[in-house]
C-alpha cells in the first residue's frame, strides 16, 4: 500500500508542477485567452517584474518540475529540490511581491492565500520527499 501512495504522490507531484510550468508558458508568451482570468493588477504587476524576479519565477517553476521527476526516479535529492522551490517561491512572494510589487493589490486576498498555498504545497512534497527516503522508497 505504501508505494502505491508512493507513486500517487510522486505522479500528482508531476502534474502539479507541470501546471505550473504550463502557467509560466502561457503568462510568459501572452496568451491573451490565458491571461484573461487574471486581474489587470496582477499582469501590470507580472509586466513589471524586474529580470532577476522574472528569473527566480522561471526557476523556481522548473526546479518543482524537476524535483517531481527526481521523486518519480525515486532520487533521494528530490527532497533538497523541492527545498529549493519552496524558498525561490516564497523568496519572491514574500520579498518581492508583497512589499515592493504592489502584491496586496495585484494578487487580491484569495490570491495571496492561493499563493501561501503554492509554497506549502512545496514544503509539503519535501517532507513527504524525506519521509519516503527515510522508508527506504527512494534510493
Amino acid at each position: 500500500m505504501r508505494n502505491a501512495i508512493f507513486w500517487v504522490v510522486a505522479l500528482l507531484a508531476l502534474l502539479w508542477n507541470g501546471f505550473g510550468l504550463y502557467d509560466l508558458y502561457m503568462t510568459l508568451t501572452v496568451n491573451r485567452d490565458y491571461l484573461a482570468q487574471f486581474p489587470p493588477e496582477m499582469l501590470a504587476m507580472i509586466e513589471d517584474f524586474p529580470e532577476w524576479r522574472r528569473l527566480m519565477w522561471t526557476t523556481s517553476v522548473f526546479l518543482g518540475v524537476i524535483a517531481a521527476l527526481m521523486l518519480l526516479l525515486r532520487k533521494p535529492m528530490a527532497e533538497r529540490v523541492f527545498w529549493a522551490t519552496a524558498a525561490l517561491m516564497a523568496i519572491g512572494f514574500f520579498g518581492y511581491d508583497l512589499p515592493f510589487g504592489n502584491g496586496m493589490q495585484a494578487y487580491g486576498t484569495g490570491g495571496v492565500i492561493f499563493s501561501v498555498i503554492l509554497i506549502a504545497i512545496q514544503i509539503a512534497l519535501a517532507l513527504y520527499a524525506r519521509w519516503a527516503a527515510r522508508h527506504g522508497l527512494l534510493r
